[in-house]
This record gives C-alpha cells, structure tokens and sequence, in this order.
C-alpha cells in the first residue's frame, strides 16, 4: 500500500511534555512567564509564544537530555531558519518540520509502494523518475509528492553529501535536486487531490521558494544539527 502524504502537523503532534518545557523555560522569565492553560486555550497567543527566543534558545543550548518530542524540536529549529529568509507562513514550517520528522525514521526514505529494504540504504531520485514513467495515474501523485519531499530532504540536509558525490562520482549535483524538486512541487499542486486540501498553496510556495527553502535547510544542518558529528543533545522519546 502506498504511504499517506506528509501532513502540515507538527504543531498537532506536540506532547504535554513539549508545553511543560515551554512552561519551564518562559517561567525563568517573569516578565515572559506564562501559564499552562493560556498556553493551551489560544492558538494565535500559543503560536506567538513558540516563536519566543527564549524558547529557541533553551532547545538549542539544553546540554544532556532535551525533554521534547521530536516533532517540537523540528518545529521549533525549522520555523526559525525559515523566519531568517523571510518565509514567515506556519502552515510552510509545520510542512517542512513534519518532512525532516517523517525522513528522520529509515523507513520513510524508502519510496511508495517498496515494502523491502533494498541493498542500498537510500532510493536514487533517477530511480523514482524512472518508475514514475510506468506506475497507475493514482499512485503517480503519491509517488511525485514523495519525490519533492525527497529531494528536499537530501539536498536540504544532506548538501555536502550530494556535492561529495557530485564531485568525486559523477553523480548529479545540487542543481539538479533543486530543479526536480521545485517542478515536483509544482506539479503536484496543480493535481486535483492537492486541490481539495490545504498542500496546494504549500506545495504551491515550495515550488516558488524550494531554493529558499534549501538554503534554510542547509543552515539547520550546519549551524545547528551538526549530522557530521555525534550529536551532544538527546531527545528524549515521548512517554
């Protein structure tokens, strides 16, 4: 069966554990001191909060175990990469936060309808292009999504490893992820099943902004998830 489409929801999958962190943090602060039940009772007042530096900070300097769920984290590191480029929409971070949340677990990289781990620990992107050209028109919209969602992921996260490969293999460069994954996102927005839900002004904005986007991306994983050392902080799995 093929996978369900990646939903704008990181917000939606916040535990208790993520508010009382926001809670705890803010509390340090008399002046920016909230309370549990405002921070649940009014989104807009709860969106704004999330936006505090004083959160962004605490996620990003916790030394040890950070008590936050995965998707909080994301959230959190994504909306502020994103706000620097002048990409300000939550409905855009809640989408591109619940991508490196999905790609985050090895299963999702591989592609729709493998239900095999193959010999290779990832899916070549000319691989889904290939098998775009032959699978039934209800799968291709799934099997396209998935293949923006893909190149946004490797050449957002993973820049120097395509560039390595690029380099020293004769693989295809970052232009050529950004092209596929920018015509993918446009194309999947003008599909009829994107019409009827709210992807098509994010897939829509994807496509316009995908370099924007990556280059965001490519900060995150520079400045502030360092993918090429072990990592000093822990989250800590929701209980």
């Amino acid at each position: 069966m093929l996978r369900d489409v990646i939903q704008a929801n990181c917000r939606a999958q916040f535990t208790a554990d993520d508010f009382s962190f926001v809670v705890r943090v803010l509390a340090k602060s008399p002046r920016d001191a909230v309370s549990l039940v405002t921070l649940l009772s009014d989104e807009q007042e709860r969106d704004a909060i999330l936006d505090h530096d004083l959160i962004y900070n605490s996620v990003v300097d916790e030394t040890g175990c950070l008590q936050v769920s995965a998707a909080f984290y994301f959230y959190i590191l994504t909306r502020r990469v994103l706000r620097r480029v002048s990409l300000d929409e939550r409905a855009l971070t809640d989408y591109v936060a619940a991508v490196l949340l999905a790609f985050s677990h090895i299963n999702q990289i591989r592609a729709p309808g493998e239900t095999a781990p193959t010999t290779r620990n990832y899916t070549y992107v000319s691989d889904l292009m290939v098998r775009l050209e032959t699978c039934p028109p209800e799968q291709a919209y799934l099997l396209r999504t998935h293949m923006a969602n893909y190149t946004l992921f490797l050449s957002g996260m993973f820049v120097e490893r395509v560039n390595a490969h690029a380099e020293r293999r004769g693989a295809p460069g970052i232009s050529f992820y950004e092209a596929v994954g920018q015509s993918s996102f446009l194309s999947v927005a003008r599909h009829p099943q994107a019409k009827r839900t709210e992807h098509q002004a994010i897939f829509q904005l994807l496509g316009d902004e995908f370099r924007r986007v990556r280059l965001a991306l490519n900060n995150l994983a520079e400045t502030l998830l360092h993918l090429h050392v072990t990592p000093s902080i822990l989250i800590r799995p929701p209980t």
